[in-house]
């Protein structure tokens, strides 16, 4: 049953103010004794207040919301940092909410920001969910990491394409050819899309394109083996993220596949784990932190106003060249 602040009053004997001022800390006008009694009875009912509300009485309401698709992901956090150090910088308080990769949870957590009077936003979307967000305010919405398909806010992404470009090229340079494109589902997250556009362009007139897409760990190792059993296996392999590249390392391992000698390897994310390996494996390096905190700049800075063009903000990374990238 849900109570209300009223009934809590009632059980106690208490004026409704008196129970709020309780529930906002306010207890130095309640007497020692007042307290102990509503706090029984807000025990005996298991009353549990709405943050929100209490948040709004004390003016201490968040006042930007971040939707975060990945938690799991090192990258995620450290934009996070980015994002908050921005926002306590300049005096806005923030909530953080993890979709999980889900567009259902994506959806309901903008909604209950929104029905929260938390209306500034900072997405980093699961993907698919462009109608949904598109009703959004451009002036109070700001995308991080995973660019939309179309340009309807202001963006703060990487240099996807560039970057994975100088990376493919770099593995050619060292001889490791053909290159090998490994990433999970490619259509559901623009980032992957983006860097394969980039592969499919740096292999044009070198090779035919092998791309490997893939949902689950089963599906990974059927396409890996069959790449790897064909008349021309791959020399060199880019894998999309942190997480590509460990499904990856788990398939190698498995076949004793030698990095560094039998293919060389380059990960988009550089995952801190990644140098301690042997041999160490060469990453693309994103500057999350600046991605997070121009991502709350912007957003604070009012967005993109109406009727302007959405600007997207390229944060460069660099890449980290270590053992993996070199055949022996």
């Amino acid at each position: 049953m849900h109570y209300t602040i009223k009934d809590i009053a009632r059980q106690a004997g208490v004026s409704k103010s008196t129970v709020s001022r309780y529930i906002r800390g306010e207890r130095d006008k309640i007497s020692p004794t007042t307290q102990k009694v509503v706090a029984k009875v807000i025990q005996e009912l298991d009353y549990r207040p709405n943050q929100v509300a209490v948040g709004l009485a004390r003016g201490q309401m968040p006042t930007v919301g971040v939707v975060v698709s990945d938690i799991s992901n090192p990258f995620s956090s450290v934009f996070m940092k980015g994002i908050f150090d921005a926002c306590e910088e300049r005096g806005q308080s923030t909530a953080f909410a993890i979709s999980d990769g889900s567009i259902k949870r994506e959806r309901n957590i903008i909604k209950n920001f929104r029905s929260s009077s938390v209306d500034r936003l900072i997405i980093q979307t699961c993907g698919d969910n462009e109608k949904f967000l598109s009703k959004l305010d451009p002036r109070k919405t700001v995308i991080i990491d995973r660019p939309l398909k179309k340009d309807i806010f202001s963006t703060v992404t990487s240099d996807n394409y560039d970057s994975t470009l100088q990376a493919i090229r770099y593995l050619q340079k060292q001889g490791c050819e053909p290159v090998a494109f490994v990433t999970l589902d490619i259509k559901s997250v623009t980032t992957r899309s983006i860097r394969c556009d980039a592969y499919l362009d740096a292999i044009e007139g070198h090779q035919e394109p092998m791309v490997v897409s893939f949902d689950t760990l089963n599906e990974a190792e059927v396409r890996l083996t069959d790449l790897f059993a064909s008349s021309n296996p791959p020399k060199g392999i880019f894998t999309s993220n942190g997480e590509a590249l460990k499904i990856f390392l788990k398939f190698a391992r498995k076949h004793r596949l030698v990095i560094g000698r039998d293919v060389g390897v380059i990960s988009f994310e550089d995952w801190d784990w990644m140098e301690f390996l042997n041999p160490a494996i060469t990453a693309v390096r994103q500057d999350s932190y600046t991605m997070g905190y121009v991502s709350a700049k912007t957003l604070l800075e009012g967005g993109t106003p109406l009727g302007a063009k959405p600007e997207t903000k390229i944060i460069e990374s660099r890449l980290v060249v270590r053992d993996s990238s070199e055949l022996s």
